[in-house]
């Protein structure tokens, strides 16, 4: 029987796209199964920066290739294949849910559509919103996968410290991911950052997301998620 996730993706209009999706799911189905993560769902969430130096990459198609290889993942972990996504710059931005539906063409009719002003790089607000939304106002006994992508540091480094470790003590994933050249001394800092409750992100630097073929991107994803859900197991943190 056809799952919905699967049975979903036939809502994507354009053929070319739908089967891309597809044998993406199909790549990010078998990793799951290598790599022994045993928690079937996840609320799954993409944070994108909005800063002044990603201006080109909206606008040049860059984000909707990004956003379309991100993707697969939540049609595989959502029991909605939803995949709720914000962008972040000195404020932060909530949009619809990218879905079957709308992902084609989702950056220019969602996205750039409002004009919104390109700013500067506060991870906290969004870090903080993030953990309100999914620890406190909307709690639930399946994980929440963060992927979050930046191409540079931040201006409010004791505050996103202070959220991911308020956070450690609840269902949240947070894969930080720096694209680019920056040094991302800090990212590479919550990674090991001290005094947290349980180890709750990881991060990985990718200088270009081009360059890298979708099997290796979604390893590298879901590298340290089994881990944490083992963590969150033995520590009493509903997975």
């Amino acid at each position: 029987m056809e799952t919905t996730n699967s049975a979903s993706i036939s809502l994507i209009k354009n053929p070319e796209l739908g089967n891309k999706i597809s044998l993406r799911k199909n790549i990010v189905a078998d990793l799951v199964k290598k790599e022994n993560i045993t928690a079937d769902t996840a609320r799954v969430v993409f944070v994108l920066d909005h800063s002044g130096s990603m201006r080109k990459l909206y606008r040049d198609g860059t984000v909707q290739d990004v956003l379309e290889r991100i993707f697969p993942i939540a049609i595989h972990f959502d029991d909605n294949a939803e995949m709720e996504f914000y962008w972040f710059d000195n404020i932060y931005k909530e949009f619809e849910p990218v879905t079957c539906s709308t992902i084609d063409g989702y950056v220019s009719k969602v996205i750039l559509s409002q004009k919104d002003h390109f700013g500067g790089t506060c991870y906290a607000p969004i870090m903080n919103e993030i953990f309100q939304r999914y620890a406190v106002r909307e709690p639930a006994k399946i994980p929440t996968f963060v992927i979050f992508i930046t191409d540079g540091n931040n201006s409010d480094k004791t505050a996103s410290k202070q959220v991911l470790t308020e956070a450690s003590k609840h269902n949240i994933f947070w894969k930080f991911v720096g694209i680019g050249n920056e040094k991302y001394d800090f990212l590479a800092r919550l990674d090991n950052l001290k005094g947290r409750f349980i180890d709750n992100a990881n991060f990985i630097n990718i200088s270009d997301l081009s360059s890298i073929d979708d099997k290796e991107l979604y390893s590298l994803l879901l590298t340290e998620y089994s881990d944490w859900l083992n963590l969150c197991r033995q520590n009493g943190i509903p997975v």
